[in-house]
């Protein structure tokens, strides 16, 4: 679950980052976004960064605190008045898988092993 996460943001800010942050910028300025300039940007970096961590699985709780952050934001101000079916339903699922890995981290081949001190069992 983690890796398709990281993959999912990773493939979507480099979608971005290939429109450029003007364009970005813009249509994040048109869904009335507050300070759109800066969240656009930090969005981007986001994914990208974030992605790239998931997949490794460094920092996991964490990046999926920022990824549910980012998936509120675009059902909130962007797909919630499109309705469930055809709007804001992928993005349940986005929001669900990073709150999953929130909760329960993620051990398997992941960067965090190697970070995060094992408690000994007695």
């Amino acid at each position: 679950m983690r890796v398709v996460l990281g993959v999912t943001f990773l493939l979507h800010g480099l979608a971005k980052y290939q429109e450029g942050i003007g364009v970005v910028q813009d249509r994040f300025l048109n869904y009335n976004i507050p300070y759109a300039d800066y969240v656009a940007m930090g969005v981007m970096f986001v994914e990208i960064i974030g992605g790239l961590f998931m997949i490794l699985g460094f920092t996991t709780r964490f990046i999926a605190i920022l990824f549910s952050i980012i998936m509120v934001g675009a059902i909130v101000y962007v797909k919630f008045e499109l309705g469930f079916l055809q709007g804001y339903e992928i993005d349940v699922l986005l929001l669900a898988m990073s709150l999953s890995l929130l909760v329960s981290g993620s051990k398997f081949i992941a960067l965090d092993n190697f970070f995060v001190e094992k408690k000994k069992k007695k």
